[in-house]
C-alpha cells in the first residue's frame, strides 16, 4: 500500500489475517494506528484464556477486559481477596457477565481466603451468579470452586445443574475446601452419588468426609467409555467415618492405573493421629501435604518411604513454631526424611518449615536425592547436635553447611532465610492461609487437553 494510505479500509479478512501472524506485544501495537485495528485486537481467537484479578492494581484492568472479552473467553480465572464485601461483589458482576458466554469452558475461582465476606447479601447473589454460569452454559469442562468452605456448603443446585446441564462433558471437578475450624464444621446436606453421572470426569477434588465407600465404588467401577481418573485430591480435617480399606484402593488404581493422589491435611491433627489408619499401601500417593497440624507422624513417614517408592513427588511440611520447631523423636533409628530421600526415586519436592532437622541429615537428604527440584529449609530449623565439631562462627558453620548441599545438588542452594517464611509460622495471630491457599488451588488448575 502507497504510503499515506488509508489504513482503515483494509478487509476485515486482511486485518483477520494481518493479527493472527503477529506476537500479543505486536498486536497491541499494532491495536493502535487507528480505532478500527483497535477492534481487531480483541477477536475471539486472541483471548481465549485470561485471568481476571480483581485486586485493587488490577481492578481497572479486569473491568476493562471483561466488557471485551467476558462474552466470548473459554478459560477464565478469578483472583479476588474473598475478605473484602467490593472485589466479592466485583467477583459477582464478572460471573453475571460470563453467565451470558455460551462459549465458557473453564471456570477457576481463586480466593485470597477460605472465607467470605458475605455482608450486605453479596453471597447470596454472588451464588445466584455462579448458578447462572453453570445453568446458560453449553460445554462446562473445568470448575473449581476455590477451596471454599461456605461454596461447598451452597453447591447443592450447582451439582444438580452441573449434572443436568454438563454431565457428558465436565473433566475437572473441584470441591475440596479449607475449614475456617477443622475440629468443628457443619457437613453440607448434599451427597456425591452424583459422581456417576460425569462420564468424562478425569481430575476430583474433594474432602475427606464425602470419600465414602460408595464413592470410592462409584470411581472404580465407571463405564467402560469413560477415561480413567489422572488425579484425586484429598483434603483431610477430621476423620469421623470409617476408613477407606485397601480392597477400595486397589480397585480404584485398577481402573486408573495412572492416576496422582494428592493427600493435604490442613489445621488436622485428627487427620495426623489418624493417618496410620488413612494410608493404604495401594495409594498411588503423589504430594503429601501438611500444614499447621501440631504434629509429626514418625511412623507415617516411615511408612511413606515403604510403600509409595514409585509414586511420591512432593512432601511438604509447614508447621508454627511456638517456642521451637517440632522435635520429633526418632531414637536409634534412621531419621525418616532422610529414609525418604533413599528410597522414594521420583521425589522432586520436599518442604520442611517448622521441623526441626540434623544438619548432617540435611546433607545426606541432598546426597541420597540429588535430583531434588526444591529442597526449602529455614535457617531456624536447622540445628548442630554436640557431637558434631564446634564452630567458632555460626555464619561460618551455615556457609559450610549451604556449599555441602549446593555440591550435592550441582546447583547454587540456600536455606530459607527467616523473612520468607510465612509469617503464621512465627505468629499466632497471622492468617494462616497465606501459608497454603496459593498450593492447594494449584491442585485445582486446569490442565487436561480437552
Amino acid at each position: 500500500m502507497a504510503a499515506g494510505g488509508d489504513w482503515a479500509s483494509l478487509p476485515s479478512v486482511v486485518l483477520e489475517d494481518i493479527f493472527s501472524k503477529l506476537s500479543p506485544k505486536d498486536r497491541i501495537r499494532a491495536s493502535s494506528t487507528c480505532h478500527k485495528w483497535r477492534e481487531y485486537l480483541f477477536l475471539p481467537q486472541f483471548w481465549p484464556v485470561i485471568t481476571f484479578n480483581l485486586s485493587y492494581k488490577g481492578r481497572s484492568r479486569s473491568r476493562f477486559f471483561s466488557s471485551k472479552c467476558a462474552k466470548f473467553v473459554k478459560e477464565v480465572t478469578i483472583e479476588f481477596n474473598s475478605t473484602r464485601c467490593s472485589q466479592v461483589w466485583d467477583c459477582t458482576r464478572l460471573l453475571e457477565l460470563l453467565s451470558r458466554n455460551g462459549q465458557l469452558e473453564c471456570l477457576s475461582l481463586r480466593p485470597s481466603n477460605c472465607y467470605f465476606d458475605g455482608g450486605d447479601g453479596s453471597l447470596e447473589s454472588f451464588l445466584e451468579s455462579l448458578r447462572l454460569v453453570v445453568k446458560r452454559n453449553r460445554r462446562l469442562l473445568h470448575l473449581s470452586l476455590g477451596c471454599t468452605e461456605i461454596l461447598l456448603n451452597n453447591s447443592q443446585e450447582v451439582l444438580s445443574l452441573l449434572v443436568k446441564y454438563h454431565a457428558p462433558y465436565l473433566q475437572s471437578l473441584h470441591l475440596a475446601s479449607v475449614k475456617e475450624d477443622s475440629s468443628s464444621y457443619s457437613m453440607p446436606f448434599f451427597g456425591l452419588d452424583c459422581i456417576s453421572a460425569f462420564s468424562n470426569l478425569r481430575s476430583l477434588s474433594l474432602d475427606y468426609d464425602f470419600l465414602s465407600p460408595k464413592v470410592m465404588f462409584t470411581l472404580a467401577h465407571r463405564q467402560h467409555t469413560a477415561p480413567p481418573l489422572q488425579s484425586l485430591s484429598i483434603h483431610v480435617h477430621r476423620v469421623g467415618h470409617q476408613p477407606i480399606n485397601e480392597k477400595m484402593w486397589k480397585e480404584l488404581v485398577e481402573s486408573s492405573p495412572n492416576m496422582e493422589l494428592t493427600l493435604s491435611f490442613v489445621h488436622s491433627l485428627d487427620g495426623i493421629q489418624a493417618l496410620l489408619d488413612i494410608l493404604k499401601p495401594s495409594m498411588p500417593l503423589t504430594h503429601f501435604r501438611q500444614y499447621f497440624c501440631g504434629d509429626i507422624s514418625v511412623a507415617a513417614l516411615n511408612m511413606m518411604s515403604n510403600h509409595y517408592r514409585s509414586t511420591l513427588h512432593s512432601l511438604t511440611i509447614i508447621e508454627a513454631i511456638e517456642m521451637q520447631p517440632i522435635n520429633y523423636n526418632n531414637y536409634d533409628t534412621e531419621d525418616p526424611f532422610v529414609m525418604l530421600a533413599w528410597r522414594c526415586t521420583r521425589l522432586e519436592v520436599l518442604k520442611l518449615i517448622g521441623v526441626s532437622l540434623d544438619q548432617k541429615d540435611l546433607v545426606a537428604i541432598a546426597r541420597l536425592r540429588s535430583g531434588l527440584r526444591e529442597l526449602m529449609v529455614p535457617s531456624c530449623c536447622v540445628f548442630w547436635s554436640e557431637e558434631d565439631e564446634d564452630y567458632y562462627d555460626e555464619d561460618e558453620a551455615l556457609l559450610d553447611l549451604q556449599y555441602k548441599v549446593s555440591e550435592s545438588l550441582g546447583r547454587r542452594w540456600q536455606l530459607l532465610p527467616e523473612f520468607s517464611v510465612p509469617p503464621a509460622v512465627f505468629f499466632r495471630n497471622a492468617n494462616a492461609d497465606n501459608a497454603y491457599m496459593n498450593e492447594l488451588l494449584e491442585d485445582q488448575t486446569w490442565r487436561i487437553n480437552s
